[in-house]
């Protein structure tokens, strides 16, 4: 099992009741669809299935876990009220930032006398710091999606279209090891690009484009993130420019990055750089966000980012300058936060690129 000892050292509750297929596997690298899994203290640990799940789950015994499964006929909450009584159960902590309020509603009423306490924001402050196991999966997804960004400048050029480019990259992942998408692949060429989650169309690349791809590989169930803008024959004097700014943006992010600083700070850096140059209003996102099993997780870097950023955990660096009607550059790299320094796990080139 993992991180319980500190997920109790920030939630009040005797025990969490995890839901969630996503926080069932960070607990437990166990991957189902269904399932409840009570944590509590002292490492006691329960994992609650149907048949589907039974006989594969034993595999958790061996970490300590207990594994029951639904009596025929049986509802599953009947089963969570036998164990909350068995255990003194009263008060237990559960995934506000996961359920619906149908859902909520649902398991109050089915399990009443049982006090609920919020505890999604103590899983995702959990989750934010991540192991050995975990660093080395999302090192190896990004490895995965850099070694894809090379192979996908030999295909792109004009005539092509942003949804050819979408498949020819995702196709170079998955060649390259990826077990998934991280999330749905960005590919946005010429004016589409002023847009900065586009998604791919049928737009043929055309000379002059820039071409904008955000995309990440998953592996192990872990994310990576990257972003580059390259230009399919000469950009405009704007574009250019442009891809300068956020190059110089980004690079000052980086290079002031250090483990403790606030999120708010280093986003500050970035956006410094593209206010000085007259391009505030056209930087519409945050500089960056942490990511997991989540592409989207604690910490992250924003102007009214709380966060601080420390060891063990990731961040994105990826100022940009979007502008409609003309176009747009966004650059990406993914950070690792470590006590003596920051690393740079993206390896794909950043000067500007014409192909």
């Amino acid at each position: 099992m993992k991180n319980t000892d500190r997920l109790f050292e920030l939630t009040k509750s005797e025990a969490v009741l995890v839901i969630s297929e996503k926080n069932r596997m960070y607990f437990t690298g166990f991957a189902s669809t269904f399932g409840y899994l009570v944590l509590m203290r002292d490492n006691r640990n329960i994992f609650i299935t149907d048949p589907r799940y039974y006989e594969m789950a034993q595999s958790l015994v061996q970490d300590g876990v207990e594994v029951m499964q639904i009596p025929n006929g049986s509802a599953v909450t009947d089963t969570l009220l036998d164990v909350f009584h068995q255990n003194g159960l009263t008060a237990v902590g559960y995934e506000d930032t996961e359920l619906t309020v149908k859902e909520f509603a649902e398991l109050k009423h089915q399990l009443s006398g049982i006090k609920f306490v919020p505890a999604g924001n103590e899983i995702c402050r959990v989750r934010s710091y991540k192991t050995d196991t975990e660093i080395e999966y999302i090192k190896k997804a990004q490895s995965i999606t850099d070694a894809a960004f090379t192979e996908i400048l030999n295909v792109i050029k004009p005539g092509l279209r942003e949804r050819d480019v979408q498949i020819e990259l995702e196709y170079q992942m998955a060649k390259n090891g990826a077990e998934g998408l991280a999330f749905d692949t960005i590919i946005a060429s010429g004016i589409n690009s002023s847009k900065p989650h586009a998604h791919p169309t049928e737009k043929i690349i055309e000379l002059g484009d820039p071409v904008t791809m955000d995309f990440g590989a998953r592996y192990h169930g872990y994310c990576s993130d990257m972003t580059r803008t390259v230009f399919v024959g000469q950009p405009s004097e704007e574009l250019h420019k442009i891809y300068n700014i956020v190059l110089l943006a980004q690079k000052m992010g980086i290079n002031n990055a250090y483990c403790g600083m606030g999120g708010k700070e280093l986003d500050s850096f970035c956006r410094e750089v593209i206010k000085s140059n007259g391009y505030e209003k056209y930087f519409v996102h945050s500089t960056g966000h942490s990511l997991g099993i989540d592409i989207h997780e604690m910490p992250s870097a924003s102007p009214r980012s709380t966060d601080i950023l420390s060891a063990r955990q990731f961040i994105t660096c990826e100022p940009g300058i979007y502008i409609p009607g003309i176009g747009g550059v966004r650059i990406e790299d993914l950070l690792l936060i470590e006590e003596d320094g920051i690393t740079d796990l993206t390896t794909s080139e950043k000067t500007i690129i014409i192909l």
